[in-house]
């Protein structure tokens, strides 16, 4: 999960600190790290924990990236 970008908001908020990924995503998931603080993270993944699908999951944390840093290509995988 730690290789998809758009995990990244929902596993900071979960509480992990430490993520191991490819170097080349290293950029995208620094600038999604300080999209956003702790305490939104922590939001984040609480109003994750009350979906029922992975979908809806998914189309929240498109929709979170997309308002904090625009339409980038990664939020489509």
């Amino acid at each position: 999960m730690a290789g998809d970008p758009l995990a990244t908001i929902l596993l900071v908020g979960l509480g992990l600190d430490s993520l191991s990924l490819s170097p080349g995503l290293l950029p995208e998931v620094k600038e999604i790290i300080r999209s956003l603080s702790l305490e939104e993270a922590n939001q984040v993944a609480g109003d994750c924990l009350e979906f029922e699908t992975g979908a809806e999951v998914r189309n929240h944390l498109k929709a979170i990236m997309r308002e904090r840093l625009g339409d980038l290509p990664y939020w489509d995988n």
